[in-house]
């Protein structure tokens, strides 16, 4: 059983995610910065591709990332929470609307499922990971992957 006191951080650095993001859809990645582990471990996988390792290469992502966003608005809607007290990890459909992005003509949305890591960092919560990729139907392998002839 979870007690309040926790309960209640792992809602807050939650909100403060949430809030973050939103000026993130918007251009502006200082809140998700300042939310995130400056530390070696920091990583991301974005729904853009690619990965990070280290707060410097996440730092730097979450610029370009930044660049890319010129409006718009964003929603989390939960899938699963699971808290210990030293870590939790929040699951979650974050869907962009009204979305301007650079290079881009007019408005755009898409859904992506995320997976966010947070651990405790000198009694704070702190991102130690995102995962992001596009939600899309399930699937069967075999109608995505391609093939190399068996010799």
């Amino acid at each position: 059983m979870i007690d309040e006191e926790l309960e209640s951080s792992v809602r807050a650095a939650i909100a403060r995610l949430h809030a973050a993001m939103a000026i993130v859809a918007n251009g502006d990645v200082s809140a998700i910065k300042d939310l995130y582990s400056h530390t070696s471990e920091a990583t991301s996988f974005y729904g853009w591709g690619g990965y990070e390792l280290g707060w410097e290469a996440v730092s730097l992502r979450w610029d370009w990332a930044g660049a890319q966003f010129k409006g718009g608005s964003v929603r989390h809607d939960n899938i699963s929470t699971i808290i210990t007290p030293e870590m939790f990890y929040v699951t979650d459909i974050e869907t962009f609307e009204g979305q301007r992005v650079a290079s881009v003509d007019g408005t755009t949305g898409w859904s992506n499922r995320v997976t966010h890591v947070f651990r405790r960092e000198a009694g704070e919560w702190r991102l130690v990971h995102r995962h992001a990729n596009r939600l899309e139907s399930q699937h069967e392998p075999s109608t995505r992957l391609t093939t190399t002839p068996v010799r």
